[in-house]
């Protein structure tokens, strides 16, 4: 096996397992820089494991991600864009990959909490990288609008038919016509975070009613436990009254066997 292919084995082995499996590899091939990889967290270790084992799920990930952002770029460009329809597709994407992740995430003894999740929705949003793929250490995140860098925004960006953008005013400075501009692109920008709030709130949402199953159930086992224990204590009383006549009979036993014995000599 390459070297190269022995790298990628090792981001595809059980998490605990790497650092293990990474010194072993740096003794054996004498790689220093080997010995220098950094072990991923558990959010970049969930996603390379989407790219290992379910790379269509990772692919329609990039894939709807990268139709969200053309879309915005055209829309910023004056250009004719289904934004919306973009973002639905890309929703849909990633609902199919996180689920995918914490089956995993779960099949390896993982606890997929919000704590983790988290992480991995920001990564998988902010795909596609320029990382390696398949070897992240850390969670990626998208804080700005990158996907819309260099892109000239429009001095008039295409509306709707019943809503025909404004023509700049007759006479429009340097300074207003860059600060109109600017404003487009924060607009932009808001509706980007906007789209990514809404996905959080429904990732959120969802983990509420996984807390909500999981308190049904844990309050069905107590109702449960404690009505065995009731019937418990139950048979306990009726067993300590059961032990109690048994011990007076086999006291009253003794007796009469122990009167018997002197009588007849």
């Amino acid at each position: 096996m390459a070297a190269d292919d022995r790298i990628d084995a090792l981001f595809q082995l059980p998490l605990d397992e790497f650092t293990s499996a990474r010194n072993a590899l740096a003794r054996e091939s004498g790689d220093n820089a080997v010995k220098k990889l950094e072990k991923p967290n558990l959010a970049a270790w969930a996603v390379n494991q989407l790219y290992w084992h379910q790379r269509k799920l990772y692919d329609e990930v990039i894939k709807t991600s990268t139709q969200v952002r053309t879309a915005y770029k055209q829309m910023l460009a004056g250009k004719s864009a289904d934004v919306k329809a973009a973002e639905v597709f890309h929703a849909e994407a990633m609902r199919k990959a996180k689920d995918a992740i914490r089956k995993m995430l779960e099949a390896a003894g993982n606890n997929a909490s919000d704590a983790v999740m988290t992480p991995i929705t920001e990564t998988l949003d902010a795909l596609p990288t320029t990382d390696r793929e398949g070897r992240l250490t850390k969670p990626l995140r998208r804080t700005g609008f990158e996907a819309l860098q260099g892109v000239t925004i429009a001095a008039r960006p295409a509306q709707p038919a019943k809503a025909p953008a404004p023509k700049p005013p007759a006479g429009e400075s340097d300074r207003e016509k860059k600060k109109r501009e600017s404003d487009q692109q924060e607009l932009a920008m808001a509706k980007e975070r906007l789209r990514f709030a809404e996905a959080a709130e429904r990732e959120a949402e969802a983990a509420l009613d996984r807390a909500k199953r999981t308190l049904e159930r844990a309050e069905r086992t107590r109702e449960r436990v404690e009505s065995e224990l009731e019937e418990a204590a139950i048979a306990e009383k009726a067993a300590r009254k059961e032990l109690s006549n048994s011990e007076s009979a086999w006291e009253k036993a003794k007796g009469e066997r122990d009167r018997l014995r002197k009588k007849i000599g």
